[in-house]
């Protein structure tokens, strides 16, 4: 591959203190030649080290988020915008979508030596139809789009249908479509499958399904997806793309759910198997948590 010559830091204030680690990662791009750039906000934070402000119009050939899942999640609407690779840096307890932890930083000599991997996620478009004409809600999701209700409104009832006139209704808290990216997020904790991220598939699952029926139904990847609020109390749906509300749903209202054709390009520097990574990340997840 060619090697990386200019990249933007997308770090999380929240996570790393005093952008430590963003800092020492910074010092290590520059020392191999590469020219590195951060949000104008931040800048100060880094001053003295040769690293532009974002604004400087520097053309990024891969953006670099350091955090957890969620800040890869936000990078990731920068990164299919612009049309360049992203990379994690994990500074969170699972960080699945991170390629990185913060001691692995020498693996990051790979992107000036051209030796890494370029893969394509799939992400989703959605369009939602309050019955004045249909529009398109803003970004492509990486992970899922959910659909739940308030808790005072008892079960919601949301009927999924598909392009060719299926229909299954659920009594539930929730509803989850997923990308394989997305199956190791919430979906995860709900019961679903756990999906290759290499697949193109949208992964339905049920929260707290109030039916015998709770198991999770993996669609094609050209299937276009509409699920109605039908909530028996005539109450409105929330719609949260990537874990941000995006939408109130009133009742008789949809939402339609499909493959988009904006994937995110992930760097990867050392591909591993998914349930091996998985298997991997828990286990540190799981000794973070017993040794707070």
């Amino acid at each position: 591959m060619k090697p990386i010559g200019s990249i933007l830091l997308r770090p999380n204030a929240r996570k790393d203190d005093g952008f430590a680690v963003s800092r020492e990662t910074a010092k290590y791009l520059l020392s191999r030649g590469a020219a590195v750039a951060v949000p104008d906000a931040i800048l100060p934070a880094f001053s003295g080290m040769g690293v532009s402000p974002e604004s400087a119009g520097i053309v990024p050939d891969l953006i670099l988020s350091l955090g957890g899942d969620g800040t890869v999640l936000a990078a990731s609407e920068d990164a299919i915008a612009r049309g360049v690779p992203l990379l994690g840096i994990n500074m969170g307890r699972l960080g699945f979508l991170a390629e990185l932890e913060t001691d692995q930083l020498n693996k990051l000599d790979a992107l000036f030596s051209g030796d890494y991997t370029v893969t394509e996620r799939m992400t989703l478009a959605v369009t939602a139809d309050l019955g004045a004409g249909e529009f398109d809600l803003p970004g492509y999701p990486l992970n899922d789009v959910v659909f739940s209700h308030d808790r005072e409104d008892g079960l919601a009832l949301l009927s999924l249908s598909d392009q060719d006139g299926n229909v299954i209704d659920y009594h539930a808290d929730g509803l989850i479509l997923a990308t394989p990216s997305g199956s190791t997020a919430y979906t995860l904790s709900a019961g679903g499958p756990i999906v290759d991220d290499a697949m193109k598939a949208i992964c339905v699952t049920p929260v707290c399904p109030h039916s015998f029926f709770n198991r999770s139904v993996v669609f094609g990847a050209d299937s276009v997806l509409t699920v109605e609020n039908r909530s028996p109390l005539g109450r409105d749906a929330t719609v949260s793309l990537d874990g941000r509300e995006r939408l109130r749903l009133p009742f008789g209202a949809a939402v339609t759910v499909r493959r988009s054709d904006r994937p995110l390009k992930m760097l990867s520097i050392d591909r591993h198997a998914v349930l091996s990574t998985l298997n991997r990340k828990m286990q540190m997840a799981d000794m973070k948590y017993r040794n707070e």
